[in-house]
């Protein structure tokens, strides 16, 4: 990809995204007042991602992490990088596939479920997850909504299911990797207990309460617990189709930390399994926050800390580490843009209500 190409898919992207956020609040049928709020929020936002970057940057080393970089095994790290992408792509567009015939492939009109269809969703979803995770799954199930021609909060509640999926999956592995290294924590050992007890409560509080909700039991309060919009597809599933679903999103999970355990190998970094199940559900909850940008800054300083144990050959650990965030964020943003490129003009196109294909 030249660097004339990515100039200009950068400036494509950014106007459909201003296309895309016009709608108020990625889709909702917000007006004027929901303009002027996001303005403000947009601000925020850019504030402080502004901040952690300044931070980043007044904290790196920068000769050290160039001369990293050109240590690096670029070619192979950026043709693994563009096929993890592609395979994340395709992976996370079944996983969408399964949540929505499962959840609403009962309800409102059929169609607008194939893989065809949802890839290229996903795929022009992956512009406004750029800027926040949350936005994108709400544009995502305001879409849904229109297609399927069910309740927004229906929709939303499907793809907040996934998140719910994710809480299960990321405690279960922050479990088993202080299993795996439970020096982690080195010399804090109180910080290993207080992460067992939050898992086990999220953990446990989560699934208790998605058990409690699919269950036969007739009480009064459930029962209007099941009826609310957000919560149907919750309580339509069963605990075996949950299942189902938690086992798809922990591939997800191994996918994204298999990938790092192969990538950072290419800047010499000898990656320690059990740690790596310890720091991606932390670096992955921190990504998903509205605090940066594709986790610029905020990431990369985690990273840090939690990948520094990885370089053992004498050069400094910030800087290598450095060096692999920043190329791994940056370079897969790029990866996300070619993705989203022949897709988001058509998703803007019907956020807005405009007539057109769905990209595919």
């Amino acid at each position: 990809m030249t660097s004339m190409s990515a100039k200009a898919m950068a400036r494509r992207a950014t106007q459909a995204a201003n296309e895309v956020w016009e709608c108020g609040g990625v889709g909702a049928e917000a007006g004027m007042n929901a303009r002027g709020r996001s303005g403000n929020l947009t601000k925020e936002f850019r504030d402080g991602a502004a901040l952690l970057v300044g931070l980043f940057a007044a904290t790196t080393n920068w000769p050290k992490m160039l001369a990293a970089m050109q240590q690096a095994q670029l070619a192979p790290f950026l043709g693994a990088l563009v096929s993890i992408s592609l395979v994340v792509w395709l992976y996370d567009s079944l996983c969408l596939l399964w949540l929505v015939r499962r959840t609403l492939g009962h309800a409102g009109a059929p169609g607008g479920d194939s893989l065809r269809e949802l890839m290229s969703l996903k795929g022009a979803s992956y512009l406004i997850n750029m800027l926040n995770y949350h936005a994108a799954a709400l544009g995502m199930a305001w879409l849904l909504a229109r297609r399927k021609q069910v309740p927004f909060l229906e929709a939303a509640g499907a793809l907040a299911l996934l998140s719910y999926m994710d809480i299960l999956t990321v405690t279960a592995m922050s479990m088993v990797g202080i299993w795996l290294a439970p020096e982690f924590f080195g010399p804090y050992p109180e910080l290993q207990t207080f992460l067992k007890a939050v898992a086990v409560l999220v953990f446990g509080g989560a699934l208790s309460s998605v058990l409690l909700l699919q269950s036969s039991l007739d009480l009064p309060v459930l029962r209007k617990l099941r009826a609310l919009a957000p919560l149907r597809p919750l309580a339509a599933l069963k605990p075996a189709r949950m299942l189902e679903g938690i086992a798809l999103r922990a591939g997800i999970l191994a996918l994204y930390t298999g990938s790092v355990w192969w990538l950072v190998q290419f800047f010499g970094m000898v990656p320690d399994l059990g740690r790596l199940c310890v720091a991606m559900p932390i670096i992955t909850v921190v990504g998903t926050l509205p605090i940066s940008v594709s986790g610029v800054g905020s990431t990369q300083v985690l990273m840090r800390s939690f990948y520094a144990p990885f370089v053992g050959d004498g050069r400094d650990p910030a800087a290598v580490v450095d060096a692999f965030s920043t190329l791994y964020i940056f370079c897969g943003a790029l990866c996300r843009l070619a993705i989203a490129a022949p897709f988001f003009r058509a998703i803007a196109a019907e956020l807005k209500g405009r007539t057109g294909d769905d990209g595919g």
